[in-house]
């Protein structure tokens, strides 16, 4: 775990242990901004980054202004969005779920060692800075301000 001082994260190999479960990637009570302040972080990273609607017969992988996106979700209630980003050997995946949180999951059979664990220590210090915002990185579940972090990430 790494100190809210975002100092240095260590790898613990039990936080990766292949138990069925995913992990999220997660920020709490975000705002339109943070999602905009995201996506554009993103698009400037050097990573595969790939961005579908679910509907749209020819998606052009193009990432929509926040906003549009979300409008487009509240509007239309069938469809449905992905964003997907790889980041080494380790694809980080949000499907905009809420509009308060910002959720990627990972596959924690992905993270095998300390050279992939700083693939996914790259990608929590760069939504973390881009954002402004504290990530934590937990189980997955539905609820989680009351799940213990696995990794904490405060930007200075």
């Amino acid at each position: 775990m790494v100190g809210l001082d975002g100092i240095g994260m260590q790898y613990r190999s039990e936080d990766f242990e292949v138990d069925g479960a995913l992990r999220d990637v997660c920020i709490l009570d975000v705002s339109i901004n943070d999602w905009q302040n995201l996506l554009e972080g993103l698009v400037f990273a050097d990573w595969s980054v790939q961005f579908t609607w679910t509907l749209s017969e020819s998606s052009d992988g193009v990432i929509p202004d926040a906003r549009s996106l979300f409008d487009r979700l509240e509007s239309e209630p069938e469809e449905s969005a992905s964003l997907a980003v790889q980041v080494g050997g380790i694809w980080f995946t949000c499907y905009f779920f809420d509009i308060d949180e910002i959720e990627f999951t990972f596959d924690p059979a992905d993270v095998e060692g300390p050279t992939s664990f700083a693939h996914l220590e790259a990608f929590v210090r760069r939504l973390g800075d881009v954002t402004r915002r504290n990530v934590v990185v937990a189980m997955e579940g539905t609820d989680h301000r009351a799940m213990p972090a696995l990794i904490e990430y405060s930007p200075m």
